[in-house]
């Protein structure tokens, strides 16, 4: 997976060839679209700006009793040579086919000449070799040669649906890539699906190679034209207005340099020689202070942060109404364990930064929490005025103390100035994998932090839009990690570039971290969910928020959202995905569920600024069919109205079909906000690691550590998909557990 600049979109570029000894990866491209014609352009000495992979799972190549057959047309008989050779290097009698449009784009003959035991070249206009195509070239071969015993095709889907249909009738084991198809190369947003004998599957996590006879081309075909309008358009801009785009202004980024804050700080009072008194209820503020916010009408336009924060006369005000109970109940309500009483105490004292240590001390996300946390489901929860009143605003307090902080210099950063005895490597930088690192730095470990995203933050940065958490705030506080010595590598799949074992091995890691997420997103295994205008959230939100869609032209990659738009799931993620969809000018946004907004699991302020703009709802109704036309294009959504049964497992009252007719939803766009499973590269590639049935990593509760000795798990890709804080405070307690194997290590080893 490559990216050529800071613009560009990802696209899937598969290796042709490699030199260990030399560090060289060799790839062959055409110039078929913008990005490419770019790459054309590129002389010796420039470079990519992200350049990702292996990806997907190794080629099942042996020797067999008989002739091996690879046939590649066009670009892929670039990597179908490397099979090639390897195929030969284990014993078989090797047949290749190589086909082009004409001699012109001919490459490689020699290559293969050298690993083939007999090499046909095909071009469509007979200018060289055999005129036709490679598939008729291969009915030739097998109907001479009764010991082929597999065949090996890459290239256009319409040339490997063909070569497949020549091998069906004989039985002979073909097998084709998909590689093309790769969008992030993670398993992560699901786009790069395709149906593999009736079942849905990604081509980068159980592919790229498949069963050739099982797949259906005829639906992939039809999904190889979602971005042709936006990839068409962007070529027209690249070629005529190159110029104007060059100098195009656009509103200005929220990255770039750290924020300032720009809050007048007041002049701390000193702290009382005895511990404050506790207030009773009759002596505080029933209401909250109010949080400024932009107007619906006026945020459903934009991508800036909808919620302004609170101003230093209403953080005071609120402040105040915290009883400072002898017994808080708060504390044991976060995750992280702030000290919530002490924080606000602080704040009363008008002492600012001594807030600001305080929550440092705990939390190593201070102003991410603060945003996005659902305190009124666990801190606030349980906060005592909440009994008769609105509970204090612990959320917001937090969000306004590391606000203040910003660009103040306030962070601390000891250093003991002797070099890191112990190494622990994290995988993974979302919220668990951050908060680990953080804490382990704290504690004088050397910490590298392994990203496969072309950016730090994990779903942080992918999947909250800016709206919400401006990424400016996650970068920040990602900046304070790597002054405290954390180092972070982007771009490394783990499980692909390497390894678990080799981490603990030869690179010297003591013990690791797993906190990657759940990742891998879900579908509703309904019928059309091949239709061009279905994403999964994951993909729809990562296409805008962390490959900047919503800034085209600007930035390149294509998001292919249509005008009438459902989003199926009613928790956090779904309202994001509504509430993007609006900014990025669908005309209609409605939110389908199968229960009532009682049972939504999205948080109340996000569910309410949904309907403040413009979002539309349907309760109790659930998706049967989506319904798209000959192109291969959404048209509709088939639905069928719910009512409440018993409670299932989790608790809530189980959706059942109401007898009545189905209603037909006009729409163009379906995007799933149904959670995430557990993505399984990790899993697959570290031996002895255990899981349970749903492929979520299995840990010991005491200690923190999986099946692996000196690895370690947490957030979702141990319970499941939860919030950012539980995976924090999941990250601190491995971090915990990590200091304490180290400890009874001795240096060095494993």
């Amino acid at each position: 997976m490559a990216r050529l600049d800071e613009h560009g979109e990802r696209i899937p570029l598969t290796v042709a060839d490699f030199n260990a000894r030399q560090g060289t990866v060799t790839v062959v491209i055409q110039a078929v679209g913008k990005t490419t014609i770019e790459m054309m352009a590129l002389r010796e000495g420039d470079f990519l700006l992200d350049f990702i992979g292996p990806l997907g799972l190794p080629s099942h190549i042996r020797e067999l009793d008989g002739a091996v057959v690879l046939v590649g047309g066009g670009l892929g008989v670039a990597p179908i040579f490397p099979q090639l050779r390897e195929y030969k290097n284990a014993g078989n009698r090797t047949i290749s086919i190589v086909g082009f449009r004409n001699r012109d784009l001919m490459f490689w003959e020699d290559q293969f000449r050298e690993f083939s035991d007999e090499l046909i070249v095909t071009t469509d206009d007979g200018s060289y070799g055999r005129k036709g195509f490679v598939s008729h070239a291969l009915a030739d071969v097998i109907g001479s040669n009764q010991d082929v015993r597999e065949v090996v095709a890459i290239g256009p889907l319409p040339m490997m649906k063909a070569c497949c249909e020549v091998t069906r009738p004989s039985g002979i084991p073909t097998i084709v890539s998909l590689n093309s198809i790769m969008v992030d190369g993670t398993g992560m947003c699901g786009s790069c699906r395709v149906t593999v004998g009736g079942k849905m599957k990604f081509a980068c996590v159980d592919g790229a190679d498949f069963d050739g006879h099982l797949v259906n081309f005829d639906e992939l075909a039809l999904r190889q034209k979602r971005f042709e309008h936006e990839e068409k358009a962007a070529l027209a801009r690249y070629q005529s207005e190159s110029a104007v785009l060059a100098s195009l202004k656009m509103p200005a980024e929220s990255g770039g340099l750290p924020p300032l804050s720009t809050c007048e700080l007041p002049t701390p009072v000193a702290a009382p020689p005895k511990p404050m008194v506790p207030k009773n209820l009759r002596s505080i503020q029933p209401e909250r202070a109010p949080m400024p916010q932009q107007e619906p009408e006026v945020r459903r336009h934009n991508f800036e942060e909808v919620a302004l924060g609170l101003d230093l006369e209403a953080a005071l005000h609120e402040a105040e109404r915290c009883l400072r109970c002898k017994k808080p109940r708060c504390i044991p309500g976060c995750p992280v364990g702030i000290d919530i009483p002490g924080f606000i105490a602080a704040i009363q004292r008008k002492d600012i930064r001594g807030a600001y240590r305080i929550l440092k001390s705990t939390n190593a996300l201070p102003a991410v929490c603060g945003r996005v946390c659902p305190q009124e489901s666990q801190c606030e929860a349980t906060c005592v005025v909440g009994v008769k009143y609105q509970p204090v605003s612990i959320g917001r307090l937090e969000r306004f103390v590391a606000d203040c902080a910003m660009g103040r210099g306030w962070d601390e950063f000891p250093s003991t100035g002797v070099p890191a005895q112990k190494k622990a490597a994290i995988i993974g930088s979302g919220p668990a994998g951050l908060a680990c690192a953080g804490e382990l730095a704290r504690n004088g470990v050397q910490v590298t932090v392994f990203e496969a995203l072309h950016v730090a933050g994990g779903v942080l940065k992918y999947g909250i839009p800016e709206f919400r958490l401006p990424d400016v705030i996650i970068d920040a506080e990602i900046e304070n990690l790597k002054k405290m010595g954390v180092e972070i590598r982007l771009d490394t799949v783990i499980g692909k570039l390497f390894t678990i074992p080799q981490l603990l091995g030869g690179m010297g890691y003591q013990t690791a971290f797993v906190g990657t997420g759940a990742g891998s997103p879900k579908f509703a295994q309904i019928p059309g969910e091949a239709y061009n205008g279905v994403f999964s959230a994951n993909e729809f939100l990562t296409r805008v928020n962390l490959m900047r869609g919503y800034r085209q032209p600007l930035y390149d990659t294509p998001v292919g959202m249509g005008k009438r738009v459902a989003v199926v799931g009613a928790g956090n993620t779904a309202m994001d995905a509504c509430r993007v969809a609006l900014r990025m000018g669908a005309e209609q946004v409605t939110c389908v569920y199968r229960r009532t907004r009682h049972e939504s699991p999205a948080r109340a302020e996000e569910l309410e600024h949904a309907i403040e703009e413009g979002v539309e709802f349907m309760w109790l109704t659930a998706p049967i069919e989506i319904v798209g036309d000959s192109s291969g294009w959404v048209t509709g959504m088939l639905c069928r109205r719910m009512e409440l049964g018993e409670p299932d497992a989790s608790g809530r009252r189980r959706p059942v079909p109401v007898a009545g007719p189905d209603l037909l939803l006009d729409v163009d766009t379906v995007i799933y906000a149904l959670g995430t499973t557990a993505n399984p590269i990790i899993a697959q590639t570290t031996p002895g690691l255990k899981v349970n049935k749903w492929g979520y990593i299995e840990i010991d509760e005491r200690s923190r550590m999986t099946s692996v000795p000196g690895v370690f798990a947490g957030g979702d890709i141990v319970t499941g998909a939860a919030t950012v804080i539980l995976a924090m405070g999941a990250g601190k307690q491995a971090a915990r557990a990590m200091l304490e194997y180290m400890s009874a290590s001795p240096a060095g080893s494993v």
